[in-house]
């Protein structure tokens, strides 16, 4: 049986305490959508609740390797961007001046909440807040799931042994995204662990219309094309060609459908979605977009006619919440961890086999009144689960809770 963490809300809330909170990640690009616009979107939120709020992460936007822009942060934060020296301290994020600087400036916080697990960033910051006597959330974004440990698992493992069990061990509170990701966990929380959803925020009304017939201008598409988005990145874990070989499916019987397919298309996974995208007898109906930010993403959603992601490991999908935000049916794997897509009757969770997924879509895309259902439904959804007026009072009741008994002993 999961046991899990509790806190009384109503007492929590009421102490009034301003929090000085360290939020830390190995880096905030834009390409690691889910992870760094929730962090943004977190830090935000902190501010306007009255706490002060700085932010450490690696400058991943300088230094070797590939530049990578970063996500755009309150002004309000106290940010603190520092650099990897080398390829190899880029590939393992690993930066001696963070070290230094958490080692240094640990004990003025009054909590951090270490972002990923899979870095020395997160190591050292663990360290530092064990030496300060500062208490720490670890949110693992769903990198201790056990699909995750299958990419080089003796690495992997080895990791784990050296250094992110004691990690793991010394949190005094482990947030998970869903219930899904504390099932799939390869190291137990114990009661530490509580489920603390991401949030979205409500989109900016567009008019429809408009917005279809710009993305059918800008992209060369027929008007009364049936729009199928995936956003995010193209990767297994997504399940991209999959998507690609059931449109291809799809396609045979529906002319007029379109995929559009936006997302970073790296590494030979990346290389495979294009080979097999211009095999596809409908090569002519798949556009593959790269990365789409802000608002072109914003644009996408408005003119699609569902969502599809076919994930094979999530904690919390991010797009999926932000598709539902717009409006958008969803076509999911049970491996989303979004139960309540079934739940609220706003799509309909899929095997992953790309013949079964083709015919999901045609059945929805022939019932025109049940997909305006799901899109009513959808919004229902993010509504009441999942925004910020929802999710905020949830996540400072943690912190407040967290630092009123960093003194207590961890147990397992």
């Amino acid at each position: 049986m999961s046991l899990r963490r509790t806190f009384d809300l109503d007492t929590i809330m009421n102490v009034p305490r301003v929090l000085r909170i360290a939020l830390v990640a190995p880096g905030i690009p834009q390409s690691a959508t889910g992870v760094s616009v929730s962090l943004t979107r977190l830090a935000e939120e902190l501010c306007n609740a009255g706490h002060k709020v700085t932010l450490v992460a690696a400058d991943t936007a300088t230094g070797p390797g590939p530049v990578e822009p970063m996500v755009k942060i309150d002004p309000r934060v106290d940010v603190r961007l520092f650099p990897f020296r080398s390829r190899v301290h880029r590939r393992l994020h690993l930066s001696a001046e963070i070290r230094q600087w958490l080692n240094k400036s640990a004990a003025d916080f009054d909590l951090m909440d270490i972002q990923g697990v899979w870095s020395f960033v997160a190591v050292h910051a663990a360290a530092a807040s064990v030496r300060a006597g500062v208490p720490y959330v670890l949110t693992p974004h769903g990198q201790m799931a056990r699909w995750d440990w299958q990419k080089m698992p003796w690495r992997k493992w080895g990791f784990f042994e050296a250094f992110v069990r004691r990690t793991w061990r010394c949190a005094t509170a482990i947030r998970f995204v869903s219930e899904g990701e504390v099932d799939s966990s390869m190291a137990k929380a114990g009661n530490r662990h509580v489920v603390i959803p991401y949030w979205v925020d409500r989109p900016v009304t567009k008019d429809l219309g408009n917005c279809r017939c710009e993305l059918a201008r800008r992209m060369g598409l027929p008007h009364d094309a049936a729009v199928i988005l995936f956003l995010g990145r193209v990767s297994a874990q997504k399940g991209v060609l999959e998507i690609v070989k059931a449109f291809d499916d799809l396609w045979r019987t529906r002319k007029h459908v379109v995929l559009i397919v936006a997302g970073p298309l790296d590494g030979e996974y990346g290389a495979q979605v294009r080979r097999v995208a211009a095999r596809a007898a409908g090569t002519q109906n798949i556009r593959l977009l790269g990365p789409v930010y802000d608002e072109r993403k914003s644009e996408l959603f408005c003119a699609s006619s569902l969502f599809i992601t076919l994930s094979k490991n999530e904690g919390l999908p991010v797009a999926v919440l932000e598709a539902m935000a717009h409006g958008l049916p969803i076509v999911a794997t049970s491996q989303a961890h979004l139960p309540e897509v079934s739940r609220y009757k706003a799509g309909v969770i899929v095997p992953s086999n790309p013949e079964n997924v083709a015919y999901a879509l045609d059945s929805l895309l022939s019932d025109q009144a049940r997909l305006r259902g799901m899109a009513t439904n959808a919004k229902k959804l993010v509504q009441e689960r999942f925004t910020a007026k929802v999710v905020i009072p949830l996540i400072l009741a943690l912190y407040h809770d967290v630092v009123r008994q960093q003194a207590m002993p961890l147990h397992e």
